[in-house]
């Protein structure tokens, strides 16, 4: 048994309803575990299609993963369609059948029951084809089920119900034999797939391929249980070959070098719209260092709120080295933070010019312990999502490498291929 196969059912899905999520999470999870995921069909709620993608996926001996169809409804046809293949019947799980009667008892007893409402239709989502492995739903009334000698798991489509399920799903899988191998994943932050290229050479014994992150490339290896040394040794080499670019999450690390240090930070944002203030506090736990950030859009912002100067803004513009260098400095005067980072660009399409192009960006950090301001020029020409994207995330590399992996060696920073892009102003 070489590998998993994935059967995503639901009209909502096909029709573009809804989004896939649950072939990001089975493929993320797997893959992390060690399982091959060799095919994926997304299918409606026909029962003819799903019979023959049974068919086709259960010749092959492979684990099969379903998911969808377990609900209330009449298109929610796994039940069914299970128990027309493996030749059995839909009966009722006593279990599920209790915690269904007790849900709707419960809710009825604190809301009004909605029209139409019908117990026994509720209840087709307690049912599952005798026979099978029940797989408990900690998230949900409909349990899943487990049939060993396909080896096929039937899951409901919710994702968050999906997540409960998965260690029992794992189990299963491991116990079916399936095919096991050692994985590994590393992030580069600011290395293009191209510079990526250049600098390695990926031994014979692994299987590699790499992703685009907002401002690098992630490189995924897999080898063989044989060959496990192999890949140790190689994702050493990259470490080794890249130091300073290998954090899997940059932003989490300095955040939490603030919060050992008992200092805090802010955001003064123009180009990016207060994305970065999104993705910080994101984070549980950060208002401990993060009191808040200025989105200043509008050069009168900048001026009013960030204290950046009208010459400068005359002289230089909006886009520049010296209002980066303000703008963080402003920052700090005006939220009380000990560090800042300030972002301002051209996302485009339009307000390029020769001399600044669309996709030019400028980024500057300012310390309250240091008497210089720094500020660096980038240059992210592929369209406005991916110029925010790039940007924001080049910033949370710089706050990194300058305060966590260099901690706080400027010099050697600004000496780093990184770090060399950063210029400094007493």
């Amino acid at each position: 048994m070489k590998g998993v196969r994935l059967l995503i059912v639901g009209s909502e899905v096909t029709n573009g309803f809804t989004i896939d999520k649950n072939t990001n999470f089975f493929a993320r999870e797997l893959y992390k575990n060690g399982f091959t995921v060799l095919e994926s069909r997304i299918l409606r709620d026909d029962k003819t299609s799903i019979l023959k993608a049974l068919s086709d996926y259960s010749k092959s001996g492979d684990f099969i993963i379903m998911s969808g169809g377990l609900g209330p409804t009449d298109d929610d046809l796994a039940v069914d369609v299970m128990a027309e293949f493996t030749g059995s019947r839909a009966i009722m799980h006593e279990p599920s059948e209790q915690r269904v009667r007790e849900f709707f008892a419960k809710r009825a007893s604190h809301t009004r029951t909605a029209a139409g409402f019908s117990l026994e239709r509720a209840l087709r989502q307690a049912r599952i084809v005798e026979g099978c492995e029940v797989l408990h739903n900690p998230a949900g009334l409909a349990p899943a089920m487990f049939f060993p000698s396909i080896p096929l798991v039937s899951l409901p489509g919710f994702p968050r119900e999906i997540e409960g399920i998965w260690p029992q799903v794992l189990k299963a899988i491991e116990q079916s034999g399936t095919e096991k191998t050692e994985t590994t994943e590393i992030s580069l932050w600011a290395i293009s797939e191209s510079g990526l290229s250049a600098s390695i050479q990926v031994p014979g014994e692994l299987e590699f391929g790499v992703h685009a992150l907002p401002f690098g490339t992630r490189l995924f290896l897999r080898a063989s249980i044989k060959d496990k040394s192999v890949l140790h040794s190689f994702s050493q080499s990259i470490l080794d070959r890249f130091p300073g670019h290998t954090a899997e999450n940059p932003l989490l690390e300095f955040i939490e070098t603030l919060k050992q240090s008992g200092r805090t930070m802010t955001t003064a944002e123009s180009c990016t719209g207060g994305l970065g203030a999104k993705l910080i506090t994101d984070i549980p736990g950060v208002s401990a260092v993060y009191p808040g950030s200025i989105v200043s859009y509008a050069n009168s912002i900048k001026e009013n709120l960030l204290g950046v100067s009208a010459d400068t803004l005359d002289t230089f513009g909006a886009v520049s080295h010296q209002t980066a260098m303000e703008m963080a400095k402003g920052a700090l005067s005006a939220t009380g933070a000990d560090i800042s980072i300030s972002i301002t660009g051209i996302a485009g399409p339009d307000g390029g010019t020769p001399e600044k192009p669309v996709g030019s960006v400028y980024i500057g950090i300012a310390d309250s312990r240091e008497e210089h301001t720094l500020a660096g020029k980038f240059f992210f020409p592929f369209g406005r999502d991916i110029f925010r994207n790039a940007s924001i995330y080049t910033a949370f590399l710089a706050l990194y490498q300058k305060y966590v992996y260099y901690n706080g060696n400027l010099e050697s920073w600004l000496q780093s291929d990184f770090g060399k892009n950063f210029t400094f102003q007493e």
